[in-house]
């Protein structure tokens, strides 16, 4: 069974960094534009109603971070933090 007090965390502390990153770095903004409209999906404990939904989210945040470049000290946390997630989401498969 997916922990979902873990997705919670993951994807608070991938908000929290983005939302810093954005603020040193513009442009990542875009990013965390499309990060923050699933807050509530992570965030609930209907999270697991979602998991597909979460999953493609994911997986398409993965994709379109590669389009981003990260500040050196938050890239290989913001990389661990989705691959995090997307291990968790893809483990309950």
């Amino acid at each position: 069974m997916v922990n979902i007090e873990h997705i919670k965390n993951y994807y608070l502390q991938l908000l929290t960094i983005l939302e810093q990153e954005a603020s040193l770095n513009p442009p990542v903004g875009a990013f965390l534009n499309y990060v923050l409209p699933y807050k509530s999906k992570f965030s609930t404990a209907s999270a697991m109603d979602n998991e597909q939904e979460l999953r493609e989210f994911i997986r398409g945040a993965n994709r379109f971070a590669d389009e981003f470049s990260f500040s050196d000290h938050n890239n290989s946390q913001i990389r661990l933090l989705i691959k995090s997630l997307y291990d968790i989401l893809n483990h309950n498969n």
